[in-house]
């Protein structure tokens, strides 16, 4: 049974409070080797109200890959594309027409697609973060669980969100696969600010991959220094014309 290793597909970039229509915040991820100090690579995060892009950089500051998200529609499910330049891996969901697509290239160029049927209260990729904040007392006082999209699968897993104590001005809260088998898979920890519900540190399967298409295990931490608002507006173009000629090894 291949469903104990679902919950790695959840590999998302966190994704933090939109910022007014009419500004850009831009913030900062490090992701390191889980259980280490090395760092692999930079997430550098352009958002507005509307649309959201991540850029992927090697220690050097060279970019190699790039995710595009857009919040326009339902927060909880946007339209995404991802893609890695080192190993051509792609993934993504849009629309076509009245129908959304999930779709998948994987590191050996074998590509899939899969029509979805979407529920009002499924999630897919970083609307994870979407609905832990609009649903913050429910998930703290008892936990819930949601259809959460495995992109690589085309397929909707029920996906349990539970809430540890808080530890100072920081909440931990979990996701673990919500069936008999989810022992067998990974947990990812996302941990956020008490009193603003900011993004402080991810823990588990990333949205970067190695050379044989498994999701790197990682921590990344957000630093509140590193956010900023009030971006000029063409940091978003910027953001989309960077070449991803970055070669770090994954």
């Amino acid at each position: 049974m291949r469903h104990p290793a679902a919950l790695s597909l959840i590999a998302f970039s966190a994704y933090a409070a939109a910022s007014p229509s009419f500004a850009m915040a831009q913030y900062t991820g490090e992701a390191f080797a889980r259980g280490s100090d090395t760092l692999i690579y930079r997430e550098v995060h352009i958002e507005d109200a509307s649309r959201h892009a991540i850029v992927f950089q090697c220690p050097d500051g060279r970019a190699f890959a790039r995710k595009r998200l857009s919040t326009a529609g339902a927060p909880t499910q946007p339209d995404f594309d991802f893609k890695d330049a080192r190993n051509g891996y792609e993934e993504g969901v849009r629309g076509e027409g009245g129908q959304r697509v999930a779709y998948v290239r994987k590191v050996d160029g074998q590509r899939s697609e899969h029509p979805l049927s979407i529920d009002a209260g499924a999630v897919i990729d970083a609307g994870f973060d979407a609905y832990v904040r609009a649903n913050w007392d429910r998930v703290i006082r008892g936990g819930a669980s949601v259809p959460f999209l495995m992109t690589g699968r085309g397929k909707f897993f029920p996906v349990k969100i539970t809430a540890a104590a808080a530890q100072g001005p920081e909440r931990r809260i979990d996701l673990r696969l919500d069936a008999w088998y989810g022992f067998a898979a990974p947990t990812i920890s996302v941990t956020y600010t008490e009193a603003t519900r900011l993004l402080r540190r991810y823990e588990g399967p990333g949205a970067i991959r190695d050379d044989h298409g498994k999701p790197l295990d990682v921590r990344i931490e957000f630093s509140p220094s590193e956010r900023k608002s009030d971006v000029p507006s063409h940091a978003w173009e910027d953001a989309l014309a960077l070449p991803l000629d970055g070669r770090c090894p994954a």
